[in-house]
């Protein structure tokens, strides 16, 4: 018997539909009915006017195996327990305002353990100039090396280091910034900030507010049953200093992408409230990207939007590995 005689019985679930399935094994529905019905038995022949239900159908071994190579074998995104260091190039467009800021960062991986070291922060593909907006570059960059734990669904749970952070702060930062910057706004700053690095650990919220943080540890290592959840996401829009929420739908792609990733695409509408009752909505639309061995992060793009006065404000979000 030749390869392209060898054949698979398929178990059919729910209803059948010819032209889908022929198209996921690459053939025709012609040539998918030739060769069934030369490989079923009698009681199992099919014609194109298929009744809605089929229990199981016949079809080339080949065709079979090169599907099924695709295929994810489990509806459930486990969270990554490698060790492993990446870099992540960063991209946040911020509209309407029209500001870009980019930036790299490093994650060093250890299973529920990971250590985040950010790079130098462009505006506008700039280096930042401003004298409030350079006090805020090197009070964040006292957080780093940042490290954080994980729950097991990829959320973000506690600040390790929340100590060595506050130290940090307190014995070399902050005095440098005092003496470097004098004037009433920065002393108010820097006063805030005293308070944030007192203990990391209950200002989590900074965390959630800040769209690199949101949603690189956004908790996308669960079950979606039949490949797919119905959810809730809150994003803090900064320009509207206020949190928008959305009522999403996670799709777990069944096959792996042409480049051999696991994709998740999280959409939605934002959720109707007595606000924003009579206008329109806005949107978000994301697509999560995972490495098919490791199931780390390998890109997050999309956007989040929202109306106000019927302007739109729109976070694009764009985050690779490198």
């Amino acid at each position: 018997m030749s390869s392209e005689t060898k054949f698979t019985k398929v178990k059919i679930e729910g209803v059948f539909n010819l032209e889908e399935f022929s198209a996921e094994y690459e053939m025709t529905p012609e040539e998918f009915l030739n060769f069934h019905n030369k490989h079923c038995s009698f009681q199992e022949l099919l014609t194109l006017s298929l009744p809605k239900y089929v229990k199981y159908v016949y079809i080339p071994s080949d065709k079979f195996e090169t599907r099924d190579q695709k295929l994810l074998k489990s509806t459930i995104l486990n969270l990554p327990v490698v060790s492993s260091e990446k870099t992540y190039g960063v991209v946040i467009r911020f509209l309407p305002k029209n500001l870009q800021i980019h930036y790299r960062i490093k994650i060093k991986r250890t299973p529920f353990h990971l250590e985040l070291t950010k790079e130098k922060t462009y505006v506008n593909n700039q280096g930042i100039d401003k004298v409030v907006e350079q006090l805020f570059e090197k009070a964040a960059q006292v957080l780093y090396p940042l490290q954080i734990s994980v729950n097991k669904d990829g959320g973000l749970e506690n600040i390790i280091n929340h100590e060595e952070i506050a130290k940090r702060w307190k014995a070399d930062c902050l005095p440098k910034m005092k003496d470097y910057y004098q004037s009433e706004t920065t002393d108010q700053i820097l006063t805030q900030m005293d308070k944030v690095y007192a203990n990391l650990n209950l200002k989590k919220e900074m965390f959630e507010r800040n769209i690199f943080y949101k949603l690189f540890f956004l908790p996308v290592y669960r079950s979606y049953p039949q490949f797919l959840k119905k959810d809730f996401l809150q994003v803090y829009f900064s320009g509207l200093a206020q949190e928008i929420g959305y009522e999403t739908e996670s799709v777990l792609n069944k096959e792996y992408t042409r480049g051999n990733k696991i994709a998740l695409k999280i959409a939605g509408t934002e959720d109707e409230n007595l606000f924003n009752k009579n206008r329109t909505k806005g949107e978000v639309n994301l697509l999560y990207k995972l490495n098919k061995e490791t199931g780390e992060i390998f890109s997050i793009t999309g956007y989040l939007s929202t109306f106000e006065k019927n302007t739109e404000y729109k976070i694009d979000f764009q985050l690779y590995e490198q």
